[in-house]
């Protein structure tokens, strides 16, 4: 039986000059807000931080866009939205999943990414690799501990050419954050709303 409630907030969306747009955001150093701020900024959309608790609200817009980091090659906290999507009523509105992190997003690499987090059924112009930003100073310690216990592992789905770039910027850090790499996630919206 469908949540009447739900159904009264989904009108209510639509009846009002409220945004058809949120994003919802995981950050751990920042990096992927910063990005969703930007990209709020840019549709004039609805922004929240993942809280499991307020999944729900993205049932009421029609486009619904996800940030997350990589760890390991899992997009962190989207597996909870993937897995509510028919129950939140939303498995055929507009999902844009975008991850930031710092290997170089191949084909192959995009590939085990989307594979690996139940992407595959996503066209390619709703699934984007920003780059991100690491050091290690600044990394928090369950992080730390994460990517220790994760060890070579976290470079398996590399290739091989890739491997040693992807260990110095684990090692020296790294900063590829730009502001340009939002566009095409921009222009991907604006064309759902049309």
């Amino acid at each position: 039986m469908r949540n009447p409630n739900r159904q009264a907030a989904k009108r209510r969306a639509i009846e009002s000059e409220g945004s058809d747009t949120i994003l919802i955001y995981n950050s751990s150093n920042g990096i992927t807000e910063k990005y969703a701020e930007w990209i709020a900024e840019a549709l004039d959309c609805d922004v929240m931080k993942y809280s499991r608790a307020k999944l729900g609200y993205a049932s009421m817009y029609k486009n619904i866009i996800f940030g997350g980091w990589l760890r390991g090659g899992e997009i962190t906290r989207f597996n909870m939205l993937r897995a509510n999507l028919s129950h939140f009523g939303i498995d055929n509105n507009n999902l844009i999943v975008f991850t930031t992190g710092i290997i170089e997003p191949t084909e192959e690499y995009r590939t085990f990414v989307k594979g690996l987090n139940g992407c595959k059924q996503l066209p390619d112009d709703c699934f984007y690799m920003l780059p991100g930003k690491f050091d290690s100073r600044e990394c928090r310690s369950a992080d730390k501990i994460a990517l220790k216990a994760m060890g070579e592992k976290i470079f398996a789905p590399v290739p091989e050419v890739q491997v040693d770039e992807a260990k110095a910027r684990f090692e020296n850090g790294y900063d590829g954050v730009d502001l340009k790499s939002i566009q095409p996630i921009i222009e991907k919206v604006l064309e759902f709303r049309q």
